[in-house]
């Protein structure tokens, strides 16, 4: 069945991104221009573990600049949707999965997806500059598969709204939490106010970071469909040129 968001919802949601966590994180959104009108998938880099601010800005400065057509459903971990469904679902959170991302596509939306998950989201702050999809393709597949531009999209300075010191693989791995919560990393955090803590899910406050969020020119591939969609070595070139293009727009962009 296909989803539904809250208009009324999403624009109050809005304000009041722009009203708080913009001013408090000294934010800004820049190459909005870029985005093209009709179908597409936005393509970021995870930060801030829980916390996914970056998230809340970009979408609140889309629906600011451009309007709902525009404003992202937005991928969502099993996690997320588990605990806080209620509130996210009404804004256009949507299961991480291809069948449901592409039927919005396919009804000509626009979807926003962060290859590296938990990978990406719980780096260790010492590799707050890297972009981590951890060997993930299926962003590059379901672009591909649908005929859509990939919009890249960066976001310097939202891994610095709480310390992660080590990323927890081992500890995943020894837990097996990839079975049964889909998670691969389970990060040892410093936030407020915690403190330490060992957890993959921890509402915590965000430090007031500034954050700055660039959006790159939307990248279009030569083969599409579904044929080119199963060439797993097409596919996976794609998602390299991908996740270059959203290191590059990191690279850049101070918070």
């Amino acid at each position: 069945m296909t989803p539904h968001r809250d208009p009324r919802a999403i624009a109050r949601a809005a304000n009041r991104v722009r009203r708080i966590l913009v001013p408090y994180h000294r934010a800004r959104v820049i190459g909005l221009e870029h985005i093209p009108s009709g179908p597409a998938l936005y393509v970021a880099n995870h930060n801030g573990g829980f916390y996914t601010g970056d998230t809340y800005l970009f979408a609140a400065a889309v629906h600011h600049a451009r309007g709902l057509a525009d404003t992202p459903w937005v991928l969502t971990h099993d996690l997320g949707l588990t605990l806080l469904g209620r509130w996210l679902r009404p804004l256009g959170a949507i299961p991480a999965d291809f069948a449901t991302a592409a039927a919005l596509i396919t009804e000509g939306h626009k979807v926003l997806v962060y290859p590296g998950s938990d990978a990406d989201g719980a780096r260790r702050w010492t590799d707050r500059h890297k972009v981590i999809f951890d060997g993930r393709v299926g962003h590059a597949r379901l672009a591909i598969a649908c005929n859509v531009p990939v919009i890249p999209v960066a976001a310097a300075g939202a891994h610095n709204t709480a310390i992660v010191l080590h990323d927890g693989a081992a500890v995943a791995r020894l837990l097996r939490t990839r079975r049964w919560l889909r998670l691969a990393r389970w990060p040892l955090l410093l936030s407020l106010p915690w403190g330490l803590t060992f957890l993959p899910a921890v509402p915590y406050l965000p430090l007031p970071a500034r954050i700055t969020i660039t959006v790159g020119p939307p990248l279009h591939f030569d083969r599409h469909g579904a044929t080119a969609a199963t060439d797993d070595e097409y596919v996976t070139r794609c998602a390299a040129l991908i996740h270059a293009a959203v290191q590059a727009q990191l690279d850049h962009t101070e918070p």
